[in-house]
């Protein structure tokens, strides 16, 4: 009760109007021809700094404030979907997963087997209950949010074996779930779209193979330069922080041109399966997840890549922000007319 009450709080205070957050976000450049509102100026800046000092591992007190953050962000969306807890597969034993099955499905849903994000560091089922519940209902699908390894629990490839295991399992046992195993899809938010990307790629039985891959302003290469959206913006990310989560969770650097890790390393991406791409239009991370659906087009892959203009990194599940909260709703849109069709 005493966390519900703090993430309403939390979600009253993020829900201000945008004019009570201008005297406290900033200077707000326009940059590549974008702004941010002050809400995810404000948002955006004190992220950084919150990220900036993120230990290894984390403390209490810094994986409370990410998951209250995003827990409080999609608080109004808790009851979208009812919920069940499940064991799965992981790389090591068994791991837990989250059921979504909203009302009304027909029988032989579609299914979204969900990889959260947080820098391989941070980031819960019950940080995006919220956004996965929110998605099941809007996408009309069921969806299965996965527990992984984080890289202080456990170093590459850990959360890699532990989402392909899941995603495998989860196909395995579709009869169970009561879906199609035609229709399964796998998503990630940032480094869970690292992984759902590298899981995708592996994945080249044609028994398992996905539906759709929907990848949200993914992690797809551990080098940033070459990438002019890495020299223009530094909030939530900057160089500085990706490169640090990277070899937090992959320290040899032998493992950095492992496709498990960054799939824009594969020499080969013709094993993708249709591949749905949302970038930030201020993200650090934009180009290279644009530049990985061009290779994939180049590939003989089918693509859709959507840029969200004016909105940062991080921006999927932000409910309280309105721009945020349409590209949500268009992406959810979009992963479920995939998997269904």
């Amino acid at each position: 009760m005493e966390h519900r009450l703090a993430d309403r709080a939390a979600h009253a205070a993020l829900s201000l109007p945008d004019a009570a957050f201008a005297a406290v976000a900033g200077r707000r450049p326009t940059i590549d021809g974008q702004r941010l509102s002050p809400r995810m100026q404000f948002l955006a800046k004190s992220g950084r700094r919150a990220l900036a000092t993120l230990a290894d591992p984390p403390t209490a007190g810094q994986l409370m404030l990410f998951e209250r953050l995003q827990r409080a962000a999609a608080v109004d969306h808790l009851g979208d979907a009812p919920s069940r807890d499940l064991m799965v597969r992981g790389g090591r034993g068994q791991r837990r997963a989250r059921l979504y099955e909203p009302a009304g499905l027909p029988d032989g849903a579609g299914l979204a087997v969900f990889v959260h994000g947080g820098g391989w560091q941070v980031g819960s089922i019950e940080a995006y209950d919220g956004l996965c519940a929110f998605l099941a209902k809007t996408a009309r699908i069921k969806v299965l949010s996965l527990d992984y390894r984080r890289s202080w629990e456990a170093r590459f490839p850990a959360a890699f074996d532990d989402a392909f295991a899941g995603f495998i399992d989860a196909v395995d046992r579709a009869e169970e779930l009561g879906i199609d195993r035609d229709r399964i899809a796998i998503v990630g938010d940032s480094s869970g779209g690292n992984v759902a990307s590298s899981v995708a790629l592996r994945v080249t039985d044609p028994r398992h193979r996905p539906k759709l891959a929907a990848l949200i302003y993914p992690s797809v290469d551990h080098d940033l330069d070459g990438y002019e959206s890495a020299d223009l913006f530094d909030a939530p990310l900057n160089r500085e922080i990706v490169h640090r989560d990277i070899r937090r969770y992959a320290p040899r650097e032998s493992d950095h041109s492992d496709p498990r890790l960054a799939a824009m390393a594969a020499s080969d991406l013709s094993a993708m399966p249709p591949t749905y791409i949302a970038t930030a239009g201020m993200d650090i991370l934009r180009d290279q997840g644009e530049a990985f659906g061009e290779r994939l087009i180049e590939s003989g892959v089918e693509v859709e890549a959507q840029r969200f203009s004016n909105l940062p990194h991080g921006f999927f599940g932000f409910f309280v922000d309105p721009k945020a909260r349409a590209a949500t709703e268009e992406i959810a849109i979009a992963i479920g007319k995939r998997v269904c069709a």
